[in-house]
């Protein structure tokens, strides 16, 4: 079998899918608030996170085109690729569901979010995960930057990801996702 002539394309074609279904689905879930206002009522906490992983996806998808052509791709690399992209799709399923009433008595977003809170930390615990080890796939390891910056970031975003996990209370939830969406910002003016 002849090797593709530029896999990076294929891979990014594959890539740019999975993301632009996630993108689509934060807009279409985001649309329901406003077209269904009575029915899905906007919080703060959703608020932060669309943003949040609206900026996640454009910072992630902007790093990505600069270092596409650094990669020689290989099978287990593509199956990495399509899993770290899936993540980002994941969350935005978990964190705009298609219908939030369910059995555990969820009534709205909030709740139908907290009840669910350990499959959407969880997904974002992996992508944050698979994004680390994205660096050293892309850069190589010596371009980490081992920095008291960089493992400070780090060690706040893992205490911020067991803090949104093990407590369910709304100044928690509020906290978590306005640092993480402030983290976002940060991202973007350094890119």
């Amino acid at each position: 079998m002849e090797p593709v002539a530029d896999l990076s394309l294929y891979v990014r074609l594959i890539s740019g899918m999975i993301l632009g279904l996630a993108v689509g689905k934060l807009l279409s879930g985001l649309a329901k608030f406003v077209q269904h206002p009575q029915e899905y009522r906007m919080n703060i906490v959703h608020a932060l996170w669309i943003f949040f992983l609206f900026g996640a996806i454009s910072v992630f998808w902007w790093e990505e085109a600069q270092t596409f052509g650094k990669v020689q791709w290989s099978y287990p690399l593509y199956l990495y690729q399509i899993l770290y992209c899936s993540s980002y799709l994941f969350m935005t399923a978990v964190l705009l569901p298609d219908e939030i009433k369910s059995n555990d008595g969820a009534e709205n977003h909030y709740e139908y979010f907290v009840a669910r809170r350990y499959w959407f930390y969880g997904a974002l615990l992996i992508s944050h995960s698979l994004d680390m080890a994205n660096l050293v796939i892309k850069e190589g390891f010596a371009e980490l930057p081992m920095t008291p910056m960089f493992f400070g970031i780090n060690g706040l975003i893992f205490v911020l990801l067991a803090l949104g996990i093990t407590v369910p209370k709304r100044w928690a939830q509020i906290s978590v996702a306005a640092i993480f969406a402030l983290l976002t910002i940060f991202s973007m003016v350094l890119e």
